[in-house]
């Protein structure tokens, strides 16, 4: 399932974000919960899946913002069923985050049937020389459980994009999509430096079943030119049809 990513459309409300996913032929959303309140309402939010006929499959937290909006993000996702949870590890000093995801959250996945999956994210340093986050490696991320793979944060941090498939194994459960074009990360599918097509065609061939989630850049989908935008996302569509879904049908057997 190709999910699209709320954090991609800053300036838009969640309602135009629902119809560009559903004008584009998404399969289903996955939504930052931030400071608007909106993203906080878990029956406004059933709201825009029934009314858009998207369902809410993931929901992540701003790598910023954990230690602000933990609590918040809680209290919504608790309200759905069966969905994942795209978290970072905590920051260095984040005592309070690092707490509710080490404890509480385990026992929040249990009680409402839902799946955690930790995020790398890019490495930053901290006074030049404290790495932001300490358990943000992929062999870290492994030790802890189920991983999201973003594969611009593996660009930003100057790793290979391949060898995490065989690496992770069965613990890779969701895959961030993004290219890297012009230096620019969380570029549109199409065009870009990372090798997209031998990616996708693995996890193809491995038959693997997660959901994959496009997170672009607000910059790079042109935000305030709506045909513009619905066409980048058309077109990182196809690419991802044209190299996973039709490359996973060969591989099974079914075809038109």
């Amino acid at each position: 399932m190709l999910l699209l990513h709320s954090q991609s459309f800053p300036h838009y409300g969640l309602e135009r974000f629902f119809q560009f996913a559903k004008d584009a032929g998404f399969d289903g959303v996955e939504i930052m919960i931030n400071e608007n309140f909106d993203t906080q309402s878990p029956s406004y939010l059933k709201k825009l899946e029934e009314r858009f006929g998207l369902p809410i499959k993931a929901f992540s937290l701003p790598s910023k913002k954990e230690e602000e909006l933990y609590m918040a993000f809680q209290e919504t996702v608790k309200e759905f069923n069966d969905v994942v949870l795209n978290l970072t590890t905590p920051q260095s000093f984040a005592f309070k985050y690092k707490k509710w995801i080490n404890n509480t959250v385990p026992q929040l996945c249990q009680k409402c049937n839902l799946r955690l999956n930790f995020r790398n994210a890019p490495a930053q340093m901290m006074l030049g020389m404290i790495p932001q986050r300490n358990d943000n490696s992929l062999f870290s991320l492994k030790e802890k459980g189920h991983v999201c793979l973003d594969l611009s944060a593996l660009w930003a941090n100057k790793e290979e994009i391949m060898k995490p498939i065989g690496f992770l194994g069965d613990k890779l459960r969701h895959v961030y999509l993004s290219n890297v074009h012009k230096n620019l990360a969380y570029s549109p599918l199409p065009t870009g430096v990372l090798p997209l097509e031998s990616f996708l065609r693995k996890l193809a061939q491995m038959h693997y079943s997660k959901d994959f989630t496009l997170v672009l850049s607000p910059s790079s989908l042109h935000e305030g030119e709506d045909a513009k935008l619905l066409e980048i996302l058309k077109e990182s569509k196809q690419f991802f049809a044209d190299f996973f879904t039709n490359a996973q049908a060969v591989n099974t057997g079914v075809t038109e």
